[in-house]
């Protein structure tokens, strides 16, 4: 997966009420880079209705489903089936899957024997699969091994990168910035963007306490090149087409700044 600079990317889930090809439409205005797809319906396949998404706005990314795996055959299968749209899509570089919970205890042991998941899965070369961090309890692991460790060990054991959700780090009172400084650079495929407060995830950038300006000078500094994808709830945005444009604009421009001043720290 290789991109120009960190691509600025719009996850569907943030106008999962639209239908997707006004969704490419409203990315394509706003100046993003590309979508990251989020799988919640097998009906997301392969073929002519998610080529025309594609030829509004690239599919970049894929999120395999993470709940509902039954309408997919289970865990393993409906990761397959992300994996085979991935391998639809020219630009796609990445799916991201959440790790097998403990309601998957068939998946949790096939995911433990893995070794290499895109072999298992299928994957083309230019498709890699990544894992991405969820909340942790404030007390995960206060004896033994920290869950970011844990995740990192299984990204390197089964042929993976990370997805980052800083997100997931604030709710879980962790400092984003700290534990980006702990990914190895090449294990981070992909950084899901939004912002928290307290309990509260998935906010409009500002609108919560984490140090987003800092994460993304960070990911400047360190000259990471892949994804960054805007991923706020549903119902953040406007409702009308034309003031989502211009908000997700607005956001978009303060990204690349933050970006750029991160590039100029590195060089100064």
């Amino acid at each position: 997966m290789e991109v120009d600079g960190p691509m600025l990317l719009l996850s569907t889930g943030c106008l999962f009420q639209r239908s997707l090809p006004e969704i490419a439409e409203i990315a394509a205005q706003a100046g993003f880079g590309g979508l990251e797809l989020i799988i919640n319906d097998p009906l997301m396949a392969p073929g002519p209705g998610m080529d025309a998404v594609d030829a509004i706005l690239p599919v970049r990314s894929l999120h395999a489903p993470f709940r509902g795996h039954d309408r997919w055959g289970g865990y393993v299968e409906s990761w397959r089936a992300a994996v085979a749209l991935a391998n639809s899509l020219p630009l796609a570089g990445n799916v991201t899957q959440h790790p097998p919970g403990r309601s998957e205890a068939g998946a949790g042991r096939w995911f433990a024997r893995a070794v290499d998941l895109p072999l298992l899965l299928d994957a083309r070369g230019r498709v890699g699969l990544s894992l991405e961090n969820l909340p942790w309890p404030p007390d995960a692991s206060p004896f033994g091994r920290d869950p970011l460790d844990e995740l990192l060990d299984a990204c390197r054991s089964r042929n993976l990168w990370l997805t980052l959700d800083v997100c997931h780090l604030g709710v879980s009172g962790r400092d984003p910035l700290r534990a980006l400084d702990r990914v190895p650079a090449d294990l981070l495929a992909n950084v899901h963007f939004s912002d928290a407060r307290g309990f509260q995830e998935h906010l409009l950038p500002g609108q919560g306490n984490l140090p987003l300006h800092g994460i993304l000078t960070r990911l400047a500094e360190r000259g990471y090149s892949r994804y960054i994808t805007l991923e706020v709830q549903p119902g953040a945005l406007p409702p009308s087409s034309v003031e989502a444009v211009i908000r997700l604009s607005e956001l978009r421009e303060w990204m690349e700044q933050s970006l750029t001043a991160g590039l100029r720290e590195a060089a100064s």
